[in-house]
């Protein structure tokens, strides 16, 4: 779910850095903002990009695994003890749904789903070792670039270990079909392999690194060139500009 989608788009030349920027600075705008509707069409405009950029599926399916409880939890939450509820929307007995609390929740859903569709975009058309050297570039610890880019890869490493530790046991005779207290016992069954690889696992990548000279200081040079292009540094300067139009009109209100 969270892999890297290869593709020559225009999302996918962008510097990393610059994606990241402008996901910094429409999450600031999307809480900024008053209303449901700009989050809203934020979101919309951001499944455009998505489409574009040819991953628009992964970033749909990552958005409702992600965001689908949470627009049932917190619409229903609202409706019903939001503060602010003052109009009666529905009434059914002694329970009351009131539109404040309705549109409310809207607002927070909305805002959550525009962070997560520009954060799962950056992802998907983002090579994690293009991220750290982009990072690199701009000045950053060679140390904590690599931090950045192994959480990035942590959830799919566990997804793919995973995936292969469930074929492995279900090769040898175990159920994960049964009743409850079986699928329990399969779960143990999984998590325990699962956490010792993760683990030597680690080890492994920190003798690889420190084989490579990962800790010597001096100038670095990278297998992989991250360009970053004019019309990278005028996105950013114009992310930057938008983020503070915003503020300023947000407390001009």
């Amino acid at each position: 779910m969270f892999d890297y989608k290869p593709g020559d788009s225009l999302v996918h030349l962008l510097n990393p850095v610059t994606k990241l920027a402008v996901t910094a600075g429409l999450t600031v705008i999307v809480f900024l903002l008053p209303n449901p509707w700009g989050p809203a069409i934020l979101a919309v405009a951001l499944l455009g990009v998505a489409t574009v950029a040819g991953f628009v599926g992964s970033v749909v399916k990552l958005a409702a695994v992600t965001t689908g409880p949470l627009l049932v939890a917190v619409v229903i939450v609202q409706g019903l003890f939001y503060t602010g509820n003052a109009t009666p929307l529905i009434v059914v007995g002694p329970v009351t749904f009131w539109e404040e609390g309705l549109y409310y929740g809207l607002l927070v859903y909305f805002r959550v789903l525009a962070v997560v569709c520009a954060v799962s975009i950056t992802v998907f058309s983002t090579y994690p070792k293009t991220m750290m050297v982009a990072f690199i570039d701009k000045g950053l610890s060679p140390k904590l670039a690599y931090v950045f880019m192994a959480s990035l890869q942590f959830i799919p490493d566990m997804q793919r270990r995973a995936r292969a530790i469930i074929e492995a046991q279900q090769a040898r005779g175990l159920d994960l079909e049964a009743n409850l207290w079986r699928r329990f016992q399969a779960l143990l069954a999984m998590m325990i392999p699962l956490l010792t690889g993760a683990l030597i696992s680690a080890e492994t990548r920190s003798l690889a690194l420190e084989a490579r000279g990962f800790s010597r200081g001096g100038v670095r040079t990278h297998l992989i060139e991250v360009p970053d292009r004019p019309t990278d540094r005028v996105i950013r300067w114009s992310m930057a500009a938008i983020v503070v139009l915003v503020a300023l009109w947000r407390i001009m209100l």
